[in-house]
């Protein structure tokens, strides 16, 4: 009887093999978001945003009086439920499209810049949809118009018609590829949606123009209606935005003039109150908005908005913005503010201090608190305080150490502060486990809106940013990053790092492979 005897050194080293490849390849778990509430918020569940194409606020706000070209009072929708909505939300009384077509306005409001078109919302991290992505959100979509390539794109799933028309209505549904930052789309979801699909011929079959344009609108409310049901019954834990895009009004103003076009907004009014409800009952966000507005030459015109004679008009530029939450104040917001300000506002509204790469807009504070999010380059500590203020409002000199300490966090590198109290003086120290040097250990900062704060690293090159290089936050630069350096300029460098750590990685394991193979046949 033979007997094998295996070496016990050969044994030893192909397990101290083995153990190490295990290592290399299943490497210690990133590092996440520590994160703390200073002050209690109360952020939603999620999202829902309804775009009307071509909805002009001059046409449904009360402060406001529409005209034609020739100076001519046109005359208002009558309506019930918006004007209530309204009372209960945040209104912005004017908010201006720079951009007055349908592609164009979707990508200024998804990028927060105003020169956005549809190459723009492709690159990464450039939409709020990348930015929400990150944080677990599953991207929905129903969209009649400003469907273009790279919004579809961004979608988890979206419903869409395909020939942009209501004589040819035509609803596909469509999943893109996933990103890593994707969450998976529920089976149950997707049944409700392609019986949406299935359906819809039937809301435009009617020979009556007025019911055929008002149907092709309430397919996509009543879409919505039903996916926000689902939702809330099947998977409430799931936050998520959904984005409806509504066609029939735009459609309205260019074929049925200024009388069939307030008629299809009456419509509407008359359709929007349930999904409204249904945000309220579910804790959603509930915003509605337009792309751009609609102008018309004279009374009982067809209209226009892209055209050069329209395009510089306030009927074509400005467009509703009424935002409800649990955490928005009621109340009419005055003074100017842009398309560009949309994105930064939903994901404030959100609790979401992040901005796209690209945003340009400001965050209209809708809520009553702040939050601030600081980024360090590797694990560490950070110490938030709340500096005293004198009567003038401004910091008391030598006080600046002698803060309350609001909070004081370790072992990560990214916090975040929710509910600080805006116009506030805070100061943040910060300090790596490493022992390594910050280019500034501690940072004095005025919040007058959600705001990002990165830390970098002694020596590090920092790219200046385009803002003024001030000591004090208000969060309306490009990144929100107080100037001390752009968000992007310390992550390519890290990219570089993990791809060569990859590399480096990769090549450990081969020869390893070979090692264990030559340990095995000599065994």
């Amino acid at each position: 009887m033979f007997q094998t005897v295996r070496n016990p050194r050969s044994f030893s080293v192909l397990f101290f093999l083995v153990m190490l490849i295990v290592f290399l390849i299943f490497p210690a778990p990133a590092s996440g978001l520590t994160e703390v509430e200073v002050n209690p918020v109360n952020t939603p569940q999620g999202a829902v945003v309804l775009i009307v194409d071509g909805l002009s606020a001059p046409f449904i706000y009360p402060e406001l009086t529409p005209h034609a070209l020739d100076d001519t009072p046109l005359e208002k929708a009558e309506l019930e439920n918006i004007p209530e909505i309204g009372k209960e939300s945040a209104r912005i009384l004017e908010f201006r499209a720079p951009q007055t077509f349908t592609e164009g306005g979707h990508s200024v409001l998804v990028t927060g810049n105003p020169g956005a078109d549809s190459e723009l919302v492709s690159f990464k991290d450039a939409t709020v949809f990348d930015i929400l992505h990150r944080e677990g959100y599953l991207c929905i979509a129903v969209m009649e118009r400003g469907d273009s390539w790279s919004i579809r794109a961004e979608q988890d799933v979206i419903l869409r018609d395909e020939n942009n028309s209501i004589n040819k209505m035509n609803i596909v549904l469509e999943q893109p590829e996933p990103s890593s930052d994707s969450s998976e789309v529920p089976e149950g979801l997707l049944q409700v949606m392609e019986e949406a699909a299935d359906k819809a011929p039937g809301y435009v079959s009617s020979k009556e123009t007025r019911e055929k344009y008002s149907g092709y609108d309430r397919w996509g409310v009543e879409t919505a209606c039903n996916i926000v049901k689902y939702m809330a019954r099947n998977k409430p834990e799931q936050k998520y935005l959904l984005t409806i895009n509504v066609g029939a009004v735009d459609s309205s103003g260019h074929h049925r003039d200024n009388y069939g076009y307030v008629d299809c907004i009456e419509c509407l009014d008359n359709d929007v109150s349930p999904l409204y409800e249904l945000c309220k009952k579910n804790d959603l966000a509930f915003v509605l908005t337009a792309d751009h507005g609609m102008g018309f030459s004279k009374d009982d015109s067809k209209g226009g908005h892209q055209s050069e004679k329209f395009t510089d008009t306030d009927e074509a530029q400005l467009v509703p913005l009424i935002v409800h939450a649990q955490n928005v104040e009621s109340g009419i917001l005055r003074g100017k503010h842009g398309q560009e300000d949309f994105a930064p506002t939903l994901l404030g509204v959100l609790d979401i201090p992040d901005r796209p790469r690209f945003a340009e807009g400001k965050q209209i504070l809708l809520t009553d608190h702040v939050n601030l999010k600081v980024e360090l380059p590797e694990k560490g500590s950070v110490e938030l305080r709340k500096n005293e203020n004198g009567k003038d409002g401004n910091v008391k000199e030598g006080n600046v150490k002698d803060g309350s300490i609001v909070a004081s966090l370790q072992h990560d590198d990214e916090f975040l502060f929710l509910g600080l109290e805006p116009e506030s003086t805070y100061t943040v120290s910060a300090t790596l486990d490493s022992g390594n040097s910050l280019e500034g250990q501690e940072k004095e900062l005025t919040l007058e809106t959600d705001s990002v704060l990165e830390f970098t690293e002694k020596g590090q090159k920092i790219e200046e940013s385009s803002e003024e290089n001030s000591e004090s936050i208000s969060g309306s630069g490009k990144n929100s990053t107080a100037g001390f350096s752009k968000k992007e300029s310390g992550k390519s460098n890290s990219s570089l790092t993990h791809l060569m750590g990859y590399l480096v990685i990769g090549l450990v394991n081969l020869v390893g492979i070979v090692i264990i193979a030559k340990v095995l046949k000599k065994s």
